[in-house]
């Protein structure tokens, strides 16, 4: 990888590893002020435009989950110019939910952008496949 798209990739994980420890000021601090920014959920009422809507689903999130922790990357792609960035990565991730464990997979696509000659996330999109030959259009 480049210097540039291991600095993209490093923001990313500052995100996730944030994410983890359900530290929300963490998760934000990797995203854009300077740009708009869209993040969209794994469910189809989760759209963000603000970070304001980001902090409020990330705390609607932390008061049902809890132990939140990655697997090991299976799958990451990483491009980055100089001031746009692309990375796209799949991970296992288990936490409790309201006490019960739960194992999934989890797909992040992420757009960033440099902010200060730092890599800033200004768009992104959050995947729970299914398992193969579970769901059909």
């Amino acid at each position: 990888m480049t210097k540039e798209e291991n600095a993209a990739l490093k923001a990313v994980t500052i995100f996730l590893n944030s994410y983890s420890k359900k530290d929300i000021e963490g998760c934000l601090a990797v995203l854009t002020k300077s740009k708009p920014i869209m993040v969209l959920g794994t469910n189809d009422n989760e759209i963000f435009k603000t970070t304001k809507d980001v902090r409020a689903a990330f705390k609607k999130d932390f008061e049902s989950m809890s132990d939140i922790r990655w697997g090991k990357r299976r799958n990451l792609y990483v491009k980055a110019s100089p001031t746009l960035a692309c990375v796209i990565v799949e991970m296992p991730v288990s936490y409790k939910n309201d006490e019960e464990k739960v194992k999934t997979l989890f797909r992040y696509a992420l757009t960033l952008v440099k902010e200060n000659e730092k890599w800033k996330i200004c768009a992104g999109m959050a995947s729970v496949p299914f398992s193969s030959g579970t769901y059909s259009f």
